[in-house]
């Protein structure tokens, strides 16, 4: 896929499946930066594999809710490593608090939304002038199985994961003269990042209930995300593609 001498910007990089979307992309030619706001020591690890890999990576320290960050960190992406083609909205919060609406604290859900769905809003709205200026454009967002099939105790995170979707679309039809495409991976459930957070019972109910009775591989997550970034899907805006295993169909 023609991603080689790309500059890709992943949110939410240090660690579980933004790890992966990092190696990955790198993998296939581009130069790599990620934001680790909680835990920049594991963003900078992911970044010397990349630099192992002969690829440039760059590790910054952003809270993608706060925009003066996320400026400051596309300045620093742009100053080292040159202007952004990619970008992977991949910051997440809320994922596994199993909490119903009547007991969710107002501070978690505003909490999640700033990060979730602001976060994204706010750096597509730094990147993208650059694209529109260069005519050329990879915009990913991360969203999930909750967003479009509900999650019961996530409803911050099932409301800002479906969020995602209409914000793709949205920037799908604002980008796509400009050669500018937005698409959102949605994913299932995969072997890593936050699902080893949940108990194992549930674990082990939620992989019952995919049609291919497996967690999905990171890679296999991430290699959809690298397609997407690519040349290739020069003709793919504003859709929602479901990778979850078949998590989506009736099972039984």
């Amino acid at each position: 896929m023609s991603t080689e001498g790309k500059v890709a910007l992943v949110t939410g990089g240090s660690g579980g499946l933004g790890r992966f979307h990092g190696l990955v992309l790198a993998k296939h030619g581009c130069d790599v930066a990620l934001t680790g706001h909680r835990n920049l020591e594991k963003a900078e690890e992911v970044a010397e594999e990349i630099r192992a890999m002969g690829r440039r990576a760059l590790a910054l320290k952003v809270d993608v809710s706060d925009p003066e960050q996320v400026s400051e960190g596309v300045a620093k992406t742009m100053e080292e490593l040159g202007p952004i083609d990619i970008l992977v909205n991949n910051a997440a919060f809320g994922i596994v608090r199993a909490t119903t609406i009547v007991k969710m604290d107002k501070s978690d859900w505003d909490r999640d939304l700033a990060v979730n769905l602001t976060g994204a809003f706010n750096t597509i709205k730094a990147v993208m002038p650059s694209m529109i200026e260069r005519k050329w454009g990879r915009i990913i967002n991360v969203s999930s199985v909750t967003g479009t099939m509900g999650g019961f105790g996530q409803c911050s995170y099932a409301a800002t994961k479906a969020g995602l979707i209409g914000l793709t679309k949205t920037v799908a039809l604002e980008g796509a003269r400009h050669n500018i495409t937005c698409n959102a991976v949605v994913l299932g459930v995969f072997d890593g990042g936050s699902f080893y957070e949940v108990a194992e019972e549930f674990r082990d109910r939620i992989i019952k209930r995919v049609a291919m009775r497996r967690a999905g591989k990171p890679e296999e997550l991430s290699n959809v995300i690298a397609f997407l970034a690519s040349e290739e899907s020069s003709y793919l805006t504003g859709e929602a593609i479901v990778v979850g295993g078949g998590i989506d169909l009736f099972t039984f």
